[in-house]
């Protein structure tokens, strides 16, 4: 490689780092306005989508359409486990928590989504909370049978994310 050439690389290395530590502080500042920052930055991190956003608005559809990708990802992996384990009481438990998936998934994908992108802001934030109740009511499910739950950490990771994004529309709420 030409000492030219390595000069281009390394300037064009170098002019992207100043953009990437402020969309990071830019993450951390707004998820410093949240009930739980450090859960916030992780969960926007793994969206690479969210390092490019510069306003509050395009962090909380990120965090939005995050949510609804948990709920359709945990309502089909449990679809699957329900499938098999039928006519059992594991399956009618697994069947309890497909209904609040589902249900949350439709309510988030369809409501939340068009009640953000016409800013209701308030009822996106109703619709989210009433959605992170999911992973609860399966979590019950099988404590009303006597077992632990073997989607449990699904479920956390719904809770968390529509915590999240509750928070972020939450910001949205008093603008």
């Amino acid at each position: 490689m030409s000492v030219a050439m390595s000069l281009i690389v390394l300037a064009a290395m170098f002019s992207t780092l100043p953009a990437a530590h402020a969309d990071a502080g830019f993450i951390s500042r707004t998820c410093k306005k949240t009930k739980n920052a450090a859960m916030c930055v992780a969960v926007l991190r793994d969206d690479p989508e969210s390092a490019k956003v510069t306003t509050v608005h395009d962090l909380a559809s990120i965090a939005l359409q995050i949510a609804i990708a948990i709920a359709d990802h945990n309502g089909a992996v449990i679809g699957d486990l329900a499938k098999k384990s039928q006519g059992t009481p594991q399956g009618d438990a697994l069947n309890a928590c497909l209904g609040a998936y589902v249900d949350a998934s439709m309510d988030l994908d369809i409501d939340g989504r068009s009640g953000f992108d016409g800013e209701d802001y308030a009822g996106t934030s109703k619709l989210l909370s009433g959605a992170k109740g999911a992973g609860d009511a399966c979590e019950n499910a099988f404590k009303g049978i006597g077992k632990k739950s073997p989607l449990t950490t699904i479920d956390i990771m719904m809770t968390e994310r529509c915590s999240v994004a509750a928070d972020l529309v939450d910001l949205l709420v008093h603008k």
